[in-house]
């Protein structure tokens, strides 16, 4: 995040992997969506100037145009709002969107004004008026800290059918966080002053850090029946901030979490400016299937559990995807000699699917 203090300024390899997870998961979004309500809502909550210095397309570009440019049809009426504080970028942002034709069912605002302040206005206006907020997904990408009070957060996850994808600064956090100067923000940040014993707590050997993100996460929970972190590294390998996730539904966990492992293919979950996203590797990067395997028997070993209970539990609970344990998991525990799992009940029709309905005992 280099020259901020400039309109534009160059982007960095860990914004471009945080831009593919926002564009892969839109496109999985938009249509599921579209599909079931009749208008849905997108908010980039800092939204910044909508280029960077060499014309990479910033976030709202990639918004607009990956609904524009979806293959599948979106019946819903399609809102943007892109809230930008800063008057020059703002205005910058206006120039770029202005040329963008969008069809007919969607349309764009550009607000130049603060995302907490403008969010609280509208909340207020809709509590007035006796409405609650469209289905949302809500891109909330701060440089700080200072304007992204939990109490918002709260207010958008309150509709059920809202999303966040917050941009959560923990490196810098970190840094200051023995500053009594922000101890007001962050109290804000967490609506909460606990923070404090949790991050200073010295009997525990979790690192600084580590612990700013778990509190925040469970502050998340609370609010949020699914939470979902991605590690953004500098060059140095060093983290500098996490992406959070926020919903309440588990197809969009499993869309998110598909969008994640697009840009980690070791299910770390974690980008570093280290690494050539580009670069071509001369071997297949895998799951950890072993360690899926042991996760799976420790939870059920003993058991007979539907296949739904194995999929709900391999999706909320682990770092891993639905489309990880069938084949690459339960098959060969079936196969081998003895066998470690039992197929108890199934309408399959060869061995090795395990479709709904199917019961395994461990």
């Amino acid at each position: 995040m280099s020259n901020i203090t400039t309109t534009l300024w160059p982007i960095e390899p860990h914004t471009q992997a945080k831009h593919e997870i926002l564009r892969r998961y839109l496109q999985a979004w938009l249509p599921i969506m579209s599909r079931y309500n009749g208008r849905i809502l997108y908010i980039d909550g800092f939204a910044g100037p909508g280029e960077y210095s060499k014309g990479e397309p910033g976030s709202p570009v990639i918004a607009i145009n990956t609904a524009k440019e979806h293959k599948l049809k979106l019946n819903a009426e399609i809102l943007f709002l892109f809230i930008e504080a800063r008057e020059d970028r703002c205005n910058h942002l206006k120039e770029i969107l202005r040329p963008i034709d969008v069809p007919d069912n969607m349309k764009y605002n550009v607000e130049c004004s603060k995302f907490d302040e403008s969010l609280t206005s509208q909340f207020n206006y809709l509590d007035e008026q006796k409405k609650r907020i469209a289905p949302t997904f809500a891109f909330i990408d701060p440089f700080g800290y200072s304007d992204t009070p939990f109490p918002i957060i709260k207010r958008i996850m309150k509709n059920k059918k809202c999303e966040v994808l917050i941009t959560f600064m923990s490196g810098f956090l970190n840094r200051f966080k023995s500053d009594p100067h922000k101890e007001e923000a962050l109290d804000l940040l967490f609506d909460t002053r606990e923070w404090r014993g949790i991050v200073f707590d010295s009997d525990s050997d979790e690192k600084s850090e580590k612990k700013i993100v778990r509190f925040y996460q469970n502050r998340l929970e609370s609010c949020a029946e699914y939470v979902r972190t991605f590690e953004m590294k500098n060059k140095f390998n060093q983290p500098i901030y996490h992406l959070i996730f926020c919903t309440h539904s588990i197809e969009g966990l499993k869309k998110m979490k598909y969008a994640m492992w697009k840009v980690d293919e070791t299910g770390r979950f974690s980008f570093s400016d280290r690494t050539d996203p580009n670069q071509t590797v001369l071997f297949k990067r895998e799951p950890d299937y072993r360690q899926l395997k042991k996760l799976i028997v420790d939870k059920f070993k003993g058991k007979e559990v539907p296949i739904e209970e194995i999929e709900e539990f391999v999706v909320v609970e682990t770092a891993f995807r639905e489309t990880h344990f069938r084949k690459q998991i339960l098959k060969p525990m079936e196969e081998v000699n003895p066998p470690e799992i039992r197929v108890v009940k199934s309408e399959r029709k060869r061995k090795g699917g395990y479709p709904k309905g199917t019961i395994i005992r461990f």
